[in-house]
């Protein structure tokens, strides 16, 4: 059998280029001799430039070729001291930059005399000029490099980035609510303090507004015993009890050390962490490991030993999606919510909106390059909040799934599925005007939802008048008494259609998992391929019964009423 010689071997594919390293390359192209020039001022140290992906942190002073200072971040040349951000990759800035910054080393000064097109004038240049600055002038950009870094991008638009100083131990990050431990200073960008360190840490409780957004978001991020600055941009600087005060503020440099979060009990925790997947335990665990230094459960009383039952389905080490494609993104978020997926389907809602909103927070930090990504995006992340509020309508927490409908019914009003899920949340809340609403929406904004509105509507329907026929029964007699007669008024509990039950419970089962349940979905949906389904009425108190005669018995606090 003949080999082949290495000369006759195919050469290996060409890797695809992604669509940023492309627009990079074709603005590239516009570059000609002589347009971009580069004259060292002062030397820099280490042999390491900016790559891709880090943020630089610099001064520019902007002049004509006659020396005349059009813009500066210096304040002895009329700026205002605060130095420039830019992520290398993905922040927008002029053709001259991104060609100019790989090229420096830390603490360089440089002039790079740029013609025209090389900045401003750049054809389709995405970003725009000063007010009165010469853009069709060739120009002096004096840079001075005060630091690069490989960049943790935390909000989308690049408003809060944060700057790893020493990693972490583990891989859990906090969350709300989790009670966190953590020294922190701040400085504004120009360097003057604004939180000075103290002699104690600071401990505050994620999700209350307790520090400014951006550095919760920061924190969010981070692993115990992690050390970082969080760079918070002042369209994140809320008002907090940490700091009140914050208006005015362009910037904020966050200082912040990561000591320890409250997640669980530390005796849950340390039990778990010598466990094996599939693994099923008894824990009996003193009352200091439990529940004495944890926010207590109402039924649990102080000092009590607490017993858990405990299977471990499994455990899984985050990716950092750094240097993946998109392609490479999305299918690793597909394997996380196939994951949710099973574990709806197994009736463990609570952990299958972990894993929805695990790849939620992560995919803040995911960004699309083209109108295509965008979409696949767009429709992926919908997809995960639309999950959510289903496991939120299973737990029956419904004002929390008509709240996660919202946020894709904000960016489409339009959306059918989220119509039809929070037109579910309302009908099992008792507010049948607003299911009422979003049903007939699904139908003016797509005919082809028509047999799911249409269904959902006689449901609705049917609904209303199982409720008023229970709240006559109810309070059949009550104001037929004699003045001064005592009349009781029960709270009846609404029986459940045994048949629709079961339907509802797997349509509701099938519309929740997506793509992983198309047998469910067909054999429970009026529609072959639709997504919607019906959910089961649930018993409920005298509020979802009959709401205007729950507000007026509510309001007098009364179970018993006197007919005068």
């Amino acid at each position: 059998m003949a080999h082949a010689e290495a000369d006759d071997l195919p050469p290996p594919p060409a890797k695809k280029k992604s669509p940023a390293e492309e627009e990079a390359e074709k603005r590239r192209k516009k570059l000609t001799p002589g347009s971009l020039m580069k004259g060292l001022i002062r030397s820099g140290s280490g042999d390491a430039t900016p790559a891709e992906g880090d943020q630089v942190v610099l001064h520019c002073t902007t002049r004509t070729m006659d020396g005349i200072i059009v813009n500066s971040t210096r304040r002895e040349h009329g700026g205002k001291g605060v130095p420039l951000r830019f992520v290398l990759g993905k922040s927008k800035m002029i053709l001259g930059f991104a060609e100019g910054f790989p090229t420096m080393l830390k603490g360089e000064i440089a002039m790079f005399k740029m013609k025209p097109q090389i900045h401003y004038a750049e054809d389709d240049c995405p970003v725009t000029a000063p007010d009165g600055f010469p853009k069709d002038d060739e120009l002096q950009f004096e840079i001075e490099m005060l630091d690069f870094f490989k960049a943790k991008i935390v909000a989308e638009d690049l408003g809060v980035v944060k700057k790893i100083v020493d990693e972490g131990k583990g891989w859990e990050t906090p969350r709300e609510p989790y009670e966190v431990t953590t020294w922190i200073t701040a400085r504004t960008a120009d360097g003057k303090e604004l939180l000075p360190s103290k002699e104690e840490p600071y401990f505050f409780t994620l999700g209350k507004s307790e520090v400014p957004k951006g550095l919760e978001m920061g924190i969010g991020t981070m692993a115990r015993e992690e050390k970082a600055v969080i760079y918070v941009s002042s369209a994140y600087l809320s008002n907090s009890s940490l700091m009140p005060q914050l208006e005015g503020l362009e910037e904020v440099h966050f200082e912040v050390e990561l000591v320890q979060f409250v997640q669980v009990p530390e005796g849950f925790e340390m039990c778990v962490r010598l466990m094996l997947p599939g693994e099923k335990s008894i824990v009996t665990c003193p009352p200091d490991f439990a529940y004495d230094k944890f926010p207590r459960p109402a039924n649990v009383p102080e000092g009590a030993h607490v017993q858990w039952e405990i299977e471990l389905l499994g455990f899984e080490m985050p990716k950092d999606w750094t240097g993946f494609t998109f392609q490479e993104i999305m299918d690793d978020a597909d394997k996380i919510k196939t994951t949710g997926n099973r574990l709806f389907k197994e009736g463990k809602f609570e952990l299958a909106k972990a894993k929805y909103e695990k790849v939620l927070r992560e995919y803040n930090h995911v960004h699309p390059q083209d109108d295509d990504e965008g979409k696949i995006f767009a429709n992926s992340r919908n997809s995960l909040h639309l999950n959510v509020a289903a496991c939120y309508q299973k737990m029956g927490e419904y004002r929390k799934s008509i709240d996660t409908c919202n946020k894709v019914l904000e960016a489409n009003p339009a959306h059918v599925k989220a119509l039809y899920r929070r037109g579910m949340s309302y009908m099992l809340l008792g507010d049948f005007d607003d299911a009422k609403k979003d049903f007939e929406k699904m139908m003016a904004v797509d005919k082809s939802s028509e047999p799911d509105a249409t269904a959902a509507l006689l449901k609705l329907k049917q609904t209303i008048q199982e409720t008023e026929k229970k709240a006559r029964k109810q309070f059949k007699g009550l104001f037929d008494k004699k003045p001064g007669e005592i009349s009781e008024v029960g709270v009846v509990e609404p029986e459940v259609n045994k048949n629709a039950s079961d339907a509802t419970a797997s349509a509701e089962s099938a519309s929740s998992t997506d793509r992983d349940a198309d047998a469910t979905k067909a054999a429970a949906l009026p529609r072959e391929d639709s997504e919607l389904a019906f959910e089961e009425e649930r018993p409920g108190l005298l509020g979802r019964i009959w709401p205007s005669a729950s507000r007026i018995f509510s309001s007098l606090g009364l179970n018993r009423c006197t007919i005068l």
